[in-house]
């Protein structure tokens, strides 16, 4: 294989987020790594995905990194490095990066109750039974805290199944562009928690209630918070909330498969909270960022929480975040969106337990 210069071949011409280095030299062995880009490319031959890109980075430095396929299949325009995509929940470790910023800086801390920075969660209820258009309410057991919402432990909803609760929910119609984020998280907070907090584990719109939290924690727009604290300090200069106009013949097509297994290109729905006019800071979901940005976040975390000699995050925020949050009597999780078992569950993120690791302590391994 060539020089690692030449790795970047098949990629867009421009700086990488990391050093390069040749894939000897950090233990990649160049006969494993000749079958990444045929396999791809063989997902895109075959209309599965319209592109794909991937990057092996160990110590630090890039060892391998191809695009095949295409930004845009029907203007047959190339996926590059420089593509900007809707990132969707990989938005929720770097809200989650933001409010350990706000507990490094002594703004917020992990236990206060939901209630101190958003009053209307003070009043919330528990679904106890009957229909969805009469259902029965009960007081919870616990109080939501900030951490209850970083762990899914909230006993918010989602709208994933067909309980009465989750109908409640989908009816709230909480997704709207036109939103804010304070609209949203009053609205919730009358839709009826599935269980008393701490009780279980739910995937949930909770990442969209701490984005409301840091808001109200930093006195300061979910965006602009994030601009500064996270983006700016990283040099993660591609990554936003909003198509800008500069960067939109960047922006990588979304495609979902139609009932007869094509390609088609997604439009309508949630994708107008990525639109200039929207008004919703989609905190579980709604950053458009570039692979480079990525890895500079993703380099912060592996460092400690410092990059390039700046530092983020402190080191007893970063062991918050990679340790497995949830007691023994709720892990291992399995099921969607873990896809099997044998997971834990940090501030935001899932991630494999070891066989050896005691569940609820902190031998979890992102």
């Amino acid at each position: 294989m060539a020089a690692a210069g030449a790795l970047l071949g098949a990629c867009a011409a421009t700086r990488p987020a990391l050093p390069t280095a040749e894939p000897a030299a950090l233990g990649l062995t160049e006969s494993a790594l000749a079958h990444i880009e045929p396999a791809l490319q063989a997902y895109v031959d075959s209309g599965k995905l319209a592109g794909s890109y991937a990057v092996i980075v160990r110590h630090g430095r890039i060892g391998y990194e191809r695009t095949v396929g295409w930004r845009d299949r029907a203007r047959r325009a190339p996926l590059r490095r420089d593509a900007i995509f809707r990132i969707y929940s990989m938005t929720k470790p770097v809200v989650a990066a933001g409010v350990l910023r706000l507990v490094d800086q002594g703004k917020l801390a992990l236990n206060d109750p939901v209630a101190k920075y958003i009053p209307a969660f003070a009043h919330v209820q528990v679904y106890a039974g009957g229909s969805a258009d009469q259902p029965i309410l009960r007081a919870p057991d616990s109080v939501m805290t900030v951490r209850h919402l970083l762990t899914h432990t909230a006993g918010l909803s989602y709208g994933l199944t067909d309980t009465p609760a989750d109908s409640i929910f989908r009816r709230a119609n909480l997704y709207d562009a036109a939103h804010t984020l304070a609209q949203f998280a009053d609205s919730l907070a009358r839709v009826p928690l599935l269980f008393s907090p701490g009780s279980a584990f739910n995937y949930s719109s909770a990442i969209d209630v701490v984005g409301r939290v840091i808001e109200v924690a930093s006195g300061q727009r979910l965006d602009r918070f994030l601009e500064e604290q996270i983006f700016a300090p990283l040099g993660m200069r591609n990554t936003s909330f909003r198509i800008q106009s500069d960067r939109k013949g960047r922006i990588a097509t979304l495609y979902a498969r139609a009932p007869d297994g094509r390609l088609e290109e997604v439009q309508g729905g949630l994708m107008a909270m990525y639109e200039p006019a929207a008004r919703f800071f989609w905190a579980s979901g709604g950053l458009l960022s570039t692979p480079d940005d990525y890895l500079r976040f993703a380099q912060m975390l592996l460092n400690g929480g410092e990059f390039e000699g700046k530092r983020l995050l402190s080191r007893g925020s970063i062991s918050e975040l990679m340790r497995n949050q949830l007691p023994a009597t709720l892990t291992p999780l399995s099921g969607s969106p873990m896809m099997d078992g044998g997971y834990g569950f940090g501030l935001a993120g899932n991630f494999i337990m070891l066989a050896s690791d005691n569940p609820g302590v902190d031998q979890g391994r992102g």
